[in-house]
């Protein structure tokens, strides 16, 4: 409701002999502000970047024939711009922060020696670009959070969970990765996306009771039991998406599952399935470990270095141009979108108005 109303809705009830105030409507607003709701004042957003699954997403989503004219492969630094500055435009934040993985030696690895061990190793043309998308953060002086033995989701559930339930702070997750969406609550929503990379969606708890049926917790002990295959958790073998959904449908988490089979009590389960969860009862468990992403990464997090905006626009001129990333520069609203008037000009931006539609 706008202060306004309240400010109306004031004078019915004032005593109208009051010169003062009726002469004064500033005291109306002065005097009812102090009883409007805390919803009504607006909540800074923090926005957390999952580096790695945006890079991978650029790479396939661009061509790999993008490159400077000394030949330096860009399709991964422009498509994590874009990405970068879509997000600005779409959620407008208030904090940026960004997470990287470091390496495969995390504590997942050291538990399971085959987590992601099916994973084909990505091109060397993809690696190469990241200390260019860390220079990218560097110049728009975005700070980076990362930690050896964790992934990137680790940290970003970390940082996370420092805001949750907070009134004044609402907290968006830019990622491809649905591993995210455990991290859903209620200020702590997810910029999933969907395709490519200017396709996104907002997924909150709604979105997901909606689509999937279960809350967003739900989704590590969906993993615990019905494995996920792109990170090689097994979870319990002969039980897919499916079954597991219905099974948290009825008895809610894997925890009480085996609390009720381990009490004797008679279940709507198939014997079959029954059995598998008997006899994969400590890889279930080991699963749902491997499926959690950790709230208690040892970082050192400082929310005022997240501030956006502050940035040296030279920098970012020296960067962009340095990348011929010329229609990134005009979207940041730093050049004028002039007409290209030499040969080369005119081919980067018919290379700039191909690119908008992927």
């Amino acid at each position: 409701m706008p202060n306004s109303y309240f400010c109306i809705l004031a004078s019915y009830f004032l005593p109208l002999n009051s010169d003062y105030l009726i002469l004064n409507p500033v005291f109306f607003c002065v005097a009812f502000r102090y009883y409007l709701p805390m919803d009504e004042e607006k909540k800074k957003i923090l926005v957390l970047i999952d580096s790695n699954a945006i890079i991978h997403r650029a790479y396939h989503a661009l061509p790999k024939t993008m490159s400077t004219r000394k030949g330096e492969l860009t399709n991964v630094v422009y498509g994590y711009a874009t990405t970068f500055i879509k997000m600005l435009e779409s959620l407008k934040p208030d904090y940026v922060a960004a997470s990287f993985d470091i390496s495969k030696a995390t504590f997942r690895l050291a538990e399971y020696s085959q987590y992601k061990a099916h994973r084909v190793k990505a091109d060397q043309e993809l690696y190469d670009q990241i200390p260019r998308v860390r220079e990218l953060l560097e110049t728009l002086s975005v700070p980076i959070y990362e930690m050896e033995g964790f992934e990137a989701d680790d940290v970003i559930g970390t940082i996370s969970s420092k805001f949750e339930g907070n009134d004044e702070m609402h907290v968006y997750i830019v990622t491809g990765d649905k591993d995210a969406f455990q991290l859903v609550d209620g200020n702590i929503e997810v910029y999933d996306l969907k395709h490519g990379l200017t396709d996104a969606q907002i997924i909150n708890s709604t979105v997901i009771r909606a689509q999937w049926n279960l809350n967003p917790c739900d989704f590590i002990d969906l993993k615990a039991l019905a494995g996920d295959p792109s990170d090689n958790i097994p979870g319990v073998p002969g039980i897919g998406p499916k079954t597991a959904t219905l099974l948290l449908q009825k008895y809610d988490t894997l925890e009480k599952i085996y609390e009720k089979i381990e009490a004797g009590e008679e279940l709507d389960i198939k014997p079959r399935i029954l059995n598998l969860l008997k006899e994969f009862k400590d890889q279930a468990f080991m699963s749902k470990r491997l499926a959690t992403i950790r709230k208690d990464v040892p970082i050192d997090f400082d929310l005022e270095k997240c501030k956006w905006g502050d940035y040296d626009k030279s920098k970012v001129v020296d960067f962009f141009k340095e990348m011929q990333f010329h229609s990134l520069l005009r979207r940041f609203g730093i050049e004028k979108d002039e007409k290209p008037v030499t040969k080369e000009a005119i081919e980067q931006k018919e290379q700039d108005e191909q690119l908008k539609l992927l």
